[in-house]
């Protein structure tokens, strides 16, 4: 069994994952994504985007997020090639998509079936703490919420080779709590992700600045950016994003923390011998 449709175990309950392909198969028939009973509340839905030159960053992201999460949480990878095959996704890639989800991880909302709060984020991030804290800082009046950098990189290059592109917002959609029964965010359908400029998507153009919320910058603690502070524990990263290329890229091997992502994937890899065993 792949480790995209394996269980997780949490807290005794198991929690799937869930594929591109199912999610909008329930979108075309107006299913709901999540499950719900009196007891049982719906999972906390987390969208990563996926691409196959990063496959094992998507799964030692994922290990991350299900080891440490407290809540019942739906990790769904969002797979350009399934959304392609079912009529979601037809956008032909730009010369400076650094990623197969450069545009559509503004899908989530869709994939969500435009219902409560959901969570995208790249691959190439590693948890270190539960995602229940991050739920916890959800404010309804919001639209969206990011971590809000002021970032500019000096690099011309980044992941193994890959063009550095600059812009407004920068980093702002690497990671996204989306409330996707928002109104303003109902604009994000398959036809405008499909057509609408990266400025549109990437700075967040259908929306007014007050209706971004701001969440502490250690959720998206960019590598060669973000400092810690010692013994000033608000710096701490709660998830560590590899911006420039993680350690499971030859030419990153030997950069900040790749020594915890390190750790985690071989954890995560033992962790799956012992569910083939």
């Amino acid at each position: 069994m792949s480790s995209l449709d394996s269980g997780v175990s949490l807290n005794g309950e198991e929690v799937k994952s869930v594929s591109p392909t199912d999610i909008c198969e329930m979108n075309l028939s107006n299913g709901k994504v999540g499950r719900d009973n009196a007891t049982n509340p719906k999972p906390f839905k987390i969208f990563i985007g996926y691409d196959p030159r990063e496959d094992l960053a998507y799964e030692v992201c994922r290990y991350s997020i299900l080891k440490r999460s407290s809540i019942p949480v739906e990790v769904v990878p969002i797979k350009q090639s399934e959304l392609r095959q079912n009529g979601v996704y037809w956008r032909e890639r730009g010369k400076l998509e650094s990623t197969e989800f450069s545009f559509s991880r503004f899908l989530t909302p869709y994939l969500a079936n435009y219902d409560g709060w959901a969570m995208f984020v790249d691959c190439d991030f590693l948890y270190l703490a539960d995602i229940k804290e991050l739920r916890n800082l959800i404010d309804d009046n919001c639209a969206i919420m990011c971590v809000q950098h002021d970032y500019a990189p000096k690099e011309t290059t980044k992941m193994d080779g890959v063009v550095q592109t600059v812009y407004p917002r920068k980093n702002w959609s690497s990671f996204v709590l989306y409330n996707c029964g928002h109104p303003k965010n109902r604009v994000l359908t398959p036809e405008v992700v499909n057509s609408e400029s990266g400025a549109f998507l990437h700075r967040f153009q259908w929306l007014d600045d007050h209706e971004i919320g701001s969440i502490p910058f250690v959720w998206n603690f960019l590598v060669g950016h973000n400092k810690v502070v010692e013994n000033d524990s608000s710096t701490f990263p709660k998830a560590i994003h590899y911006t420039l290329g993680g350690p499971w890229f030859e030419s990153c091997k030997n950069c900040e923390f790749a020594d915890m992502w390190v750790n985690e994937m071989e954890e995560y890899k033992k962790a799956t011998e012992k569910k083939v065993d």
